[in-house]
């Protein structure tokens, strides 16, 4: 039987942006709107574990968050006064009812219409990924923050600020024009990569993988791709998240974290990973390319390695280090040059590894304390392999990760 604690979190997974979407729809605020829907998911984990579970725990969410927000509008006396921006009557919720109907042919889904406002060119496309993941899919914002490698208080306040200008500039919540939707095409596709990896990669909490969520995403993907089917960037994109996200059920066993080498391949999802090989073969991925459009095509082709490898030691290390150096010309992140140094260690051995390793800083990640122990360990520097452990244990906030350090620690 599923708890009332399990129900308002899956709810709050699946459902959190369609009800943004629908309040907004109806309120224009969103201000009071977050606000209104965060309190109602506070009401509920307090009365539904003594209440029982809502037949409709959505709607249910839907009503609070409802009564919150008249509330709110009630107490403001200058909202009153200003009417137009804080409280549309019933002929303005008419008419924005109709507009949203004439342009649904062209985009139709709640979500993605909540992603197009946060893309607005008055925000910054960080400002507007960072606001899209915590508005329309509820991540965490110490998610977030790992995310874009920040420290939590500052993603905060990048969120506020991007409220605010969203507020202050008078953003609609409308479906843009064909026009329009172009130019927020990257930002979509950023937002949609950085929910996948949240779901894929939780930052924080007791779970390995949000599967449900990591869906979303890709289901996101798949609706923009349908508005714009030979766009480089997300036939990419959408190869690259299938990539990943076909060795779902390989990666945890037990509730433990299993790593790549010593997955099950007969649990990978081959028909996904037949579908993203037939997409990087798609003559669109060919041309000139954007920078983004490229980077996603380089890390689908490395995923490619992995998922199509018979076996751990059939992997083609050397493809997939050439493939990083590459992309390290494309763009040169940390997080793909901590991906090269994991790659060079397999094809060269530890030491290698620990080279290409040097230097290099991600803040606010467990994961180059995690790789340098890990190949200190294969070194025979027990010591050094110790240490390294203990920091990325200190640094770690996902509760699986953080055993599956502490396990391998305690076993040097």
């Amino acid at each position: 039987m599923v708890t009332a604690e399990a129900a308002l979190e899956q709810v709050v997974r699946q459902e959190w942006g369609r009800l943004v979407a629908l309040l907004l729809s109806q309120f224009r605020r969103l201000d009071l709107v977050e606000d209104a829907l965060g309190d109602a998911v506070e009401a509920a984990s307090r009365t539904w574990p003594v209440d029982g579970t809502p037949d409709n725990p959505a709607g249910w969410l839907m009503t609070a968050a409802k009564r919150r927000v008249l509330d709110r509008l009630r107490t403001e006396e200058v909202a009153r006064r200003k009417e137009p921006l804080l409280l549309i009557d019933a002929a303005q919720h008419q008419e924005v009812a109709r507009t949203m109907a004439d342009a649904g042919s062209l985009v139709e889904d709640d979500v993605l219409r909540l992603v197009l406002m946060c893309a607005h060119p008055a925000l910054a496309p960080e400002s507007a990924s960072a606001l899209s993941l915590r508005l329309v899919l509820g991540v965490p914002t110490a998610d977030i923050a790992r995310l874009f490698l920040v420290p939590e208080p500052t993603m905060a306040a990048r969120i506020t600020r991007a409220k605010k200008r969203i507020v202050g500039a008078g953003i609609p919540f409308t479906v843009p024009d064909a026009g329009v939707l172009p130019e927020r095409l990257e930002t979509v596709a950023q937002t949609a990569y950085l929910a996948f990896t949240a779901g894929y990669a939780p930052g924080t909490g007791p779970d390995l993988l949000r599967a449900d969520q990591a869906g979303e995403a890709i289901r996101l993907v798949r609706v923009v791709l349908g508005l714009r089917p030979d766009e480089p960037a997300l036939v990419a994109l959408l190869a690259l998240m299938l990539l990943q996200h076909s060795r779902r059920d390989a990666r945890a066993g037990g509730g433990h974290l299993v790593l790549l080498a010593d997955q099950d391949r007969t649990r990978w999802h081959h028909d996904e990973v037949a579908e993203a090989t037939r997409l990087l073969a798609r003559p669109e991925l060919t041309g000139p390319l954007t920078p983004l459009a490229a980077s996603y095509v380089l890390q689908a082709r490395i995923a490619a390695e992995h998922a199509t490898a018979p076996s751990a030691e059939d992997t083609r290390w050397d493809r997939i280090v050439g493939l990083y150096d590459v992309l390290l010309q494309v763009v040169p992140t940390p997080s793909a040059r901590l991906a090269r140094a994991v790659a060079v260690a397999e094809q060269h051995g530890p030491a290698a590894g620990l080279d290409a390793l040097e230097g290099l800083d991600v803040p606010e990640s467990h994961r180059p304390a995690a790789v340098r122990a890990e190949l200190l360990s294969r070194a025979g520097d027990l010591d050094a392999a110790r240490a390294a452990y203990d920091q990325a244990i200190a640094a770690c906030r996902n509760e699986v990760e953080k055993a599956f350090l502490v396990a391998r620690r305690d076993a040097l």
